[in-house]
């Protein structure tokens, strides 16, 4: 099957695919009786546009709902090439995606961060969901029941789950990784830890995050129990008075052995000031 480079078209179930895309961000494709549902539109209209072109080789039913896992911009800005869609998202995420400071400052960031895609973001047209919900949604598609559920603030203020409760399939977002490091910049770690609590509830056999490899059950526990301990010793230092500095050392120190090997993890350095100043 072409694909564009560095992507991965991996079958889950007929007519349920993962789009991995190495390095980068991750899809997801449903196929449905007359019609195609895509989980994130991915970081720049190119990106878009490259996933609209594999998905051809699927299937050449018109792509007629996307699904927002969440506001950032790596998987909602190719949102504008889908004019036709309805595009479902969280409440929240629409508030996020409405902003405009929120926009300027992710902008400002994807523009000077000297990617390849960085001249594009500057034209990027920010095209937030047109259906929204705010704790669950439940769809029928191609003969399939699917679940689009809202946990609480995480990652960020809008973060959803979909989820295929027959096949046990579900797609994360940027909430649990299969051993990755998560973004903090935008989180909420008082409420994040309750939120993963909730979501190793569902039935999963597979588990496709917003990036990185697939995953199963045993890989959702252990991201929640990272994220647990993650903010549990943050905060067990900022009651022992310890510094933004020296919490940074012992955080390193301390998870090294066992996610050491985890991708990302040496974004601790600045993971561990980011949660450090929301929860002082």
């Amino acid at each position: 099957m072409p694909k564009t480079e560095g992507t991965e078209i991996i079958e889950l179930e007929k007519g349920v695919y993962a789009r991995l895309h190495d390095g980068l961000t991750n899809a997801g494709i449903i196929i449905g009786d007359d019609s195609v549902m895509v989980i994130d539109s991915l970081r720049v209209p190119s990106f878009a546009r490259d996933l609209i072109s594999d998905i051809k080789y699927i299937s050449d039913k018109p792509i007629k709902f996307v699904i927002d896992t969440h506001a950032h911009w790596d998987h909602s800005w190719g949102n504008e090439e889908f004019p036709e869609a309805t595009i479902i998202g969280h409440q929240n995420c629409y508030k996020e995606m409405i902003d405009l400071e929120w926009n300027k400052q992710w902008r400002e960031k994807v523009v000077n961060s000297g990617d390849s895609w960085s001249e594009e973001a500057k034209l990027v047209k920010i095209t937030p969901p047109n259906q929204t919900f705010e704790k669950t949604m439940r769809l029928y598609f191609g003969g399939r029941e699917i679940i689009l559920r809202y946990l609480g603030k995480a990652h960020t203020s809008g973060d959803i789950f979909i989820h295929l409760p027959d096949s046990k399939i579900l797609f994360t977002g940027d909430v649990a990784q299969n051993e990755g490091m998560p973004f903090f910049g935008d989180s909420y770690p008082d409420e994040w830890p309750s939120t993963d609590d909730k979501l190793i509830d569902f039935s999963v056999d597979k588990f496709i995050a917003g990036h990185g490899p697939i995953g199963d059950y045993d890989d959702l526990v252990n991201a929640r129990n990272f994220l647990h301990k993650f903010i549990k010793e943050i905060k067990n230092c900022i009651n022992e008075n310890q510094n933004e500095y020296d919490t940074t050392i012992k955080m390193i120190n301390l998870l090294e052995p066992e996610f050491g090997h985890w991708r990302g993890f040496d974004r601790l350095k600045t993971a561990v000031p980011d949660i450090f100043k929301k929860l002082t």
